[in-house]
């Protein structure tokens, strides 16, 4: 019941090791308005604001937590 979409993301490596690196990625586009919610939710979930969707990079998300975002996001629905 979310409008959500996946969409080639690019992850950037931050700190002194690699500064600037960008790895390949996959985001969930989700509706913008979800970004505050999601925020301030238990767990929190951030992502990023771009074009008007919030996006969810799921490299940062390891797959045994996959189900929990789904709750959270449609907690928040």
């Amino acid at each position: 019941g979310v409008e959500c979409g996946v969409l080639r993301s690019v992850a950037v490596v931050g700190g002194g090791g690699a500064p600037g690196y960008e790895l390949p990625s996959v985001a969930l586009a989700l509706p913008e308005r979800l970004a505050l919610p999601l925020r301030l939710g238990d767990p929190a979930v951030v992502g990023r604001v771009a074009e008007g969707r919030l996006l969810l990079d799921l490299r940062s998300v390891p797959p045994d937590q996959d189900d929990e975002l789904v709750r959270a996001v449609l907690a928040c629905t």
